[in-house]
């Protein structure tokens, strides 16, 4: 392989932070919403957000509006739609269960900018690993 191909694929392993700073809005049995500043840490080579960093948001936010319900959980089966890129600033995301079953629920997620244009939208199913 040219060094130069080498090289531009090593510039895609880089750490991502910020997740920390993520601060809960809203939380009820079967929602849950955040609020996150997306900092430099949070981007990708190309200067968008990376697109690991939202997925793993809306994971998170799928898990909580499930837990929110008394039981805990994992994450069975998940998908998103990147809508548009997104640099810095403000982002909410927002998870509603469309299904709550025995084993199984099914939240979908929002991602929006402060000045409500949507970012990424994402589906996860949650499998229902027991009560609280």
């Amino acid at each position: 392989m040219r060094p130069e191909i080498m090289e531009g694929i090593q510039k895609h392993i880089k750490a991502l932070g910020g997740f920390e700073k993520a601060e809960i809005l809203e939380i009820e049995p079967g929602h849950a919403r955040i609020k996150i500043p997306v900092g430099q840490e949070a981007l990708n080579l190309y200067g968008n957000i990376h697109g690991g960093f939202l997925f793993t948001l809306c994971d998170t936010v799928a898990g909580m509006s499930t837990y929110a319900c008394e039981v805990s959980n994992v994450s069975l089966q998940g998908n998103i739609n990147f809508i548009r890129p997104f640099q810095t600033g403000i982002l909410y995301v927002e998870g509603n269960a469309i299904h709550k079953g025995r084993q199984t629920f099914v939240i979908q997620v929002s991602v929006t900018s402060e000045n409500g244009k949507t970012i990424a939208a994402a589906s996860f199913t949650m499998f229902v690993t027991g009560a609280l």
